[in-house]
């Protein structure tokens, strides 16, 4: 449940601090006095759009405070544990906007985004507005209404994920068709050129050692000839060779080392020479040995580096190219061969799609029927209370052309407001007020449905008085006996129901407008209710009225 509120610089509030209790608390107060804008103030924080116009005039910024109350089993301490918040046994939203039009919002002082707000508070709370009847006009709902009745959400989500995957398989299935012809003849070419690249397997790399192999063995002759010489220069037996000459040379500096030790590092850079000479030599030596005159090697080279350079010409494009290009021709190959892009196969998924969410979409027009005509029977119950007794109400489902992802049916509320009219659709018939008591008597029902803990009523009950606003009052009472309510009211009939009451009060002082909002004892409530009853000029009777009033409700 709401613990608190507190609110700075927002609208006509300068600094407001609001505690609440469980029941039904009440918010009265002259128009304009504020009420509403406490109501704003929630929606805010609960993540609502921020609009930096709502800012106090001279002020920067506006922040809202709301501190929420957790029950040991709520789902909404179960929500802040799966994402990772703070979860104690409280919880504290907070929302902060700024001048320059940038909006803060926290949860536990930890930053979130508006998505994760929303998605928090729409476990928390309900907010009706002051015009919440309107949107009964609109088909979407009534339908919603009569889902919500049949307590089926599960359902209805994952309808909407089989419907999303039906169309995209109905997408594809047209796309495969209107491409056929082009795509039998893609498959027909890749086949053929994958199957050529197949039969060359053309390795990584393998091209530039092909044109190695062509270059030695095309001078194989020539690299014998040359590399027996030279290693023949470097070393033989006949002492005029390189090595001997080096050895000899050596010879004589080791003998001037005894009379100038200087030149150990010359003779050991020339011992060094002997041996590199050596390794030279036998390196030439082998190499000529292993170079051998090969016609048949070098023609099957030709005739490969031949075909590659056909293949390479064919693609245009290098013959180093030609590996990625075997890779992605196979790769599109098979994207066009899997099941996916087999009009056969994906009809045959498409029809089982079909069947599965036509199956659940019927599965929910019966729960729709079903609950529609329990519905229908207790808001007419429920109008008769608000003084519409000989109203009829009939919620109508009947089957659409086509199947959406809300499912077969379209459904109507039809109204008949008196005895010998026609049952016509709700936006026909119902006046104002009559759609006011429709609302209230459709929230009456719902409540009970719904797992929210806390619901703010502002000014729903617009357009009822009498007896019908004691009954209204009343049925928020019953309400707020297992859920926290808030009602802003005009009504004192309402207003004496509450277990709760506060007073919305604005002052100005130096040329400057603010709220205050107090806390009615027995005493105080008895003057507002006066006030509401008998307005301006107050009486002993109009006292005594309010007084009878008041304890007639808490009774």
């Amino acid at each position: 449940m709401l613990k608190s509120l507190h609110i700075q610089n927002f609208a006509i509030i300068q600094s407001l601090e609001l505690h609440f209790f469980s029941g039904l608390s009440t918010l009265t107060g002259e128009t304009g006095a504020g009420k509403s804008i406490i109501i704003d103030a929630i929606g805010l924080v609960l993540g609502d759009r921020a609009d930096n116009g709502l800012i106090r005039a001279g002020e920067n910024s506006a922040e809202i405070v709301l501190v929420i109350e957790l029950a040991d089993d709520s789902n909404i301490l179960n929500w802040l544990i799966e994402n990772d918040f703070e979860a104690e046994s409280e919880c504290i939203l907070r929302r902060v906007i700024r001048k320059d039009g940038k909006s803060r919002a926290y949860i536990n002082n930890t930053p979130v985004p508006l998505k994760s707000l929303k998605e928090f508070s729409e476990r928390i709370i309900n907010i009706y507005g002051q015009h919440a009847h309107q949107s009964l006009m609109h088909t979407s709902t009534q339908r919603e209404l009569v889902d919500q009745f049949a307590g089926h959400s599960d359902e209805l989500t994952a309808l909407k994920n089989l419907h999303h995957d039906w169309q995209i398989l109905q997408q594809r299935v047209q796309q495969l068709r209107d491409n056929a012809s082009e795509i039998s003849s893609r498959i027909e070419l890749l086949s053929y050129q994958v199957e050529e690249l197949d039969q060359l397997s053309l390795a990584e790399n393998e091209f530039a050692q092909l044109e190695q192999n062509l270059s030695r063995l095309a001078n194989a002759e020539q690299l014998k000839q040359v590399t027996a010489t030279a290693g023949h220069r470097l070393r033989n037996d006949d002492n005029e060779d390189i090595s001997s000459q080096l050895n000899q040379l050596s010879n004589q500096v080791e003998q001037c080392l005894a009379e100038d030790p200087s030149l150990t590092n010359t003779h050991q850079a020339l011992l060094e020479a002997v041996t590199l000479i050596d390794e030279a030599a036998s390196e030439l030596s082998h190499y000529a040995e292993q170079v051998s005159l090969d016609p048949q090697a070098l023609a099957d080279t030709e005739e490969r580096i031949s075909i590659i350079d056909q293949i390479s010409r064919k693609h245009k494009i290098a013959p180093a190219q030609i590996p990625a290009l075997h890779v992605r021709l196979r790769q599109e190959l098979d994207s066009l061969t899997q099941p996916d892009c087999d009009l056969d196969s994906l009809t045959s998924q498409l029809q089982q799609a079909e069947q599965q969410t036509m199956a659940l979409a019927e599965k929910i027009s019966n729960n729709r029927s079903a609950a529609a005509g329990k519905l229908s029977t207790e808001i007419t119950q429920a109008l008769a209370k608000l003084g519409m007794q000989k109203a009829k109400l009939d919620i109508q489902v009947s089957p659409l052309k086509q199947l959406t992802s809300s499912g077969l049916d379209k459904i109507v509320i039809n109204i008949q407001t008196n005895p010998g009219q026609n049952m016509l659709p709700l936006t026909q018939v119902a006046s104002g007020g009559e759609l006011a008591r429709i609302s209230l008597a459709i929230q009456m029902i719902a409540v009970d449905k719904l797992e929210v803990p806390v619901l703010i009523f502002d000014e729903v009950d617009s357009g009822v008085g009498g007896a019908v606003a004691e009954v209204v009052g009343k049925a928020l009472r019953d309400i707020g006996a297992h859920k926290q309510v808030m009602c802003i009211t005009h009504l004192a009939q309402v207003a004496a129901n509450a277990h709760h009451h506060y007073r919305v009060n604005k002052y100005s002082e130096d040329e400057d407008t603010a709220s205050a909002i107090e806390y009615l004892e027995h005493e105080h409530r008895v003057t507002e209710l006066a006030r509401m009853i008998g307005g301006v000029k107050l009486t002993e009777n109009t006292f005594l009225h309010a007084q009878e009033m008041l304890e007639t409700a808490t009774q």
